[in-house]
């Protein structure tokens, strides 16, 4: 299983200029975490959350971007119901929350799915940041804070930005995606 032949940015039509595609890896309201093991091509079980603990969104990642990290950038999917591991959603960029974890930057882009032709849901009315509870903000702040503590990282919360910021990270972090791929075909990889 490899998403490298999907591009980073969900383009049909113009109404959409913060459309980007996401893989979802984790399901929101379970308290499993999965990634994706490029090796083998499937998602691995890396650990179970505390009780009390769960995924307040779907996380995934964007395909085709290389972040600080060293990984694909992070989304945060708010959704109603959680999905599953390997779909991709076409989501709406809202904002960026920043973050370092362990000094180094691995910010979370939050988005809400776009609904297809034909199809609605209540994500259609989130547009922008300003369209998200300051509450809905908190408490996957909060969460993402605590399940890194637990996990025994320093993590800094640097504040949460709007979808302009989200997209001009995407945009930066595809470029080194990109780069990434020319130095690996130059290098004979």
């Amino acid at each position: 299983m490899n998403f490298d032949h999907i591009p980073p940015f969900y383009t049909q039509g113009n109404d959409e200029p913060h459309g980007v595609n996401a893989i979802i890896e984790t399901p929101r309201d379970g308290r499993h975490k999965f990634a994706l093991k490029d090796e083998f091509g499937v998602f691995e079980l890396r650990r179970t959350i505390p009780q009390g603990m769960s995924w307040p969104c779907d996380f995934g990642f964007i395909p085709q971007t290389l972040a600080d990290d060293g990984d694909a950038l992070d989304v945060c999917l708010m959704i109603d119901e959680p999905t599953f591991p390997g779909v991709l959603v076409r989501a709406r960029i809202l904002g960026v929350i920043g973050m370092k974890k362990n000094g180094v930057e691995n910010d979370r882009i939050l988005a809400c799915p776009i609904s297809l032709p034909g199809a609605g849901s209540r994500w259609d009315d989130m547009r922008e940041l300003g369209d998200v509870s300051p509450r809905a903000l908190r408490e996957i702040e909060t969460f993402l804070q605590q399940y890194g503590v637990f996990e025994g990282h320093e993590i800094e919360l640097t504040g949460i930005e709007d979808q302009e910021e989200g997209l001009a990270r995407v945009r930066a972090a595809h470029g080194n995606w990109v780069d990434g791929q020319r130095e690996a075909e130059a290098s004979g990889q």
